[in-house]
């Protein structure tokens, strides 16, 4: 007997959630073989980019659904005993965020209730309802939605995730090959604890098993995902230096300038250099897991610890694809 886990979006975490499931179906640690099922604007193009990596027995057909559109959902869901939540956006309209990562995260959580599967929802660190901030207001607003409709679902909130592909150390890879410095916000003082992208998808891949010990620890729970290392904004700046091995040097931006810059860069198409007056507002704050956690939280090292993994460093992995 197999079990369906239907990933709700694809994106970065999702190809990486599906091989650490793919990965653990192949050792036998988990009883029952578990097929993943992704959504994608573009399935067909997702489904051949993870064949080539996943056996096609741990493979279903990838699916396209629209979380603002709940009639998409059902269907996708049926006969899932997993559904993962991965869809968000980093800049938009107050109205699209809304939208998305409030009202979508709700349709989503609606569909896996109506399913009889388990959810577990990817939020982020510094989720927080009465900030002004639309990203982080709707990952809060979208995390209270998510456990009044599933109380047992999990939600994971990761820190700035790394890992080939990133869109985090690589965009600040090619500003430093593109431009003549690198710019830090204010005193560049702010504090992130980068995750690796493979932990993610280990850790989603141990909520997912059908492990009462794990189910225990995790249904109901909040998980703040951070790595094992913290650095400054600056420092970042430095590593990026570092394993690109290139020297820029390192200019403070005055924050009423990266205000303007803001308000000027969210105007233009996306592109690499696209900057918002909220993501400048969001640099002010540490990106860290809180500490001590509140009764609400459980921790993220301990649950990869009991079950034998270690955390990654960035130390370890940005060298791999920066360089």
């Amino acid at each position: 007997m197999a079990q369906k886990i239907f990933l709700c979006g694809a994106g970065f975490l999702g190809p990486n959630i599906a091989t650490a499931i793919s990965q653990a179906n192949a050792s036998g640690r988990n009883n029952i073989l578990r097929r993943i099922q992704l959504s994608s604007r573009n399935p067909d193009r997702i489904h051949a980019l993870l064949h080539d990596k996943i056996p096609a027995d741990h493979l279903l057909p990838a699916v396209a659904v629209d979380i603002t559109n709940p009639k998409t959902l059902v269907p996708a869901f049926k006969d899932a005993s997993v559904v993962v939540s991965l869809v968000g956006i980093l800049h938009g309209s107050p109205e699209q965020f809304e939208r998305i990562q409030w009202r979508g995260a709700q349709n989503v959580a609606q569909a896996a209730k109506a399913a009889g599967a388990r959810l577990v929802h990817i939020s982020a660190i510094g989720a927080d309802r009465g900030s002004k901030i639309p990203y982080a207001r709707t990952k809060a607003l979208g995390e209270e939605a998510v456990l009044a409709l599933c109380p047992d679902a999990t939600i994971i909130r990761p820190s700035i995730v790394f890992g080939p592909g990133d869109g985090f150390f690589n965009r600040f890879a090619k500003f430093a090959q593109f431009l003549p410095f690198l710019p830090v916000f204010g005193t560049g003082s702010s504090r992130f604890q980068p995750v690796y992208v493979g932990d993610i998808g280990r850790l989603v891949e141990l909520i997912t098993r059908d492990d009462p010990g794990i189910r225990k620890a995790a249904d109901g729970k909040i998980i703040e995902a951070g790595g094992p290392d913290i650095f400054t904004f600056r420092q970042i700046m430095e590593l990026v230096l570092k394993y690109t091995n290139r020297w820029r040097p390192i200019v403070p931006v005055p924050w009423a300038v990266g205000m303007v810059q803001g308000a000027i860069l969210e105007r233009l198409p996306p592109n690499l250099f696209t900057l918002t007056r909220d993501q400048v507002e969001q640099l002010r704050y540490d990106n860290v897991v809180a500490s001590p956690p509140p009764t609400t939280h459980v921790a993220f090292d301990k649950i990869m610890a009991d079950q034998g993994y270690s955390l990654t460093s960035v130390h370890e992995i940005l060298p791999q694809y920066l360089r």
